[in-house]
């Protein structure tokens, strides 16, 4: 037999709630880390989103131009066949030269012919100069990565 001191009477702890203070102090920290992040990834969305290359308003409204003189005829373009009865202009296939530099473009929900859109080149592989959303459909006017 093995002799061991009992006692009878047991020790219970009293358990108190957590303090109200520091489910508030939680909830506070909580929505601090939420605002940081959010805010954050609302920086790097825009930052991503916008065009790569900057250019001036000038610049852009000569971009601007040289693509809509193109689209509504009035810079002389020549069409090409790139499949049986599709005619497409040379800029949306080939690009324009402007001041010594090479652009593409398209119109987002038509279909587009450029390197981009036929997947010759990657979205890695341009950088974007110019998204004008102030015509019925976004023009993207962008150039090749050397």
């Amino acid at each position: 037999m093995i002799q061991a001191p009992y006692s009878p009477t047991a020790v219970v702890r009293e358990v108190r709630a957590a303090p109200a203070q520091s489910i508030r102090l939680y909830w506070m920290l909580f929505t601090v880390s939420t605002l940081v992040f959010s805010t954050l990834l609302v920086a790097l969305t825009a930052l991503l989103l916008t065009p790569s290359t900057s250019l001036t308003p000038l610049e852009a409204e000569i971009i601007r131009a040289a693509v809509e003189s193109r689209l509504d005829e009035t810079f002389d373009d020549p069409l090409i066949e790139v499949t049986p009865d599709v005619f497409v202009r040379s800029s949306n296939i080939r690009g324009f030269r402007l001041n010594g530099k090479v652009y593409y473009y398209y119109i987002e929900g038509e279909r587009n012919f450029d390197p981009l859109s036929r997947g010759a080149v990657d979205h890695n592989d341009v950088d974007v100069v110019l998204r004008d959303l102030t015509g019925s459909q976004p023009l993207v006017v962008y150039r090749l990565r050397t």
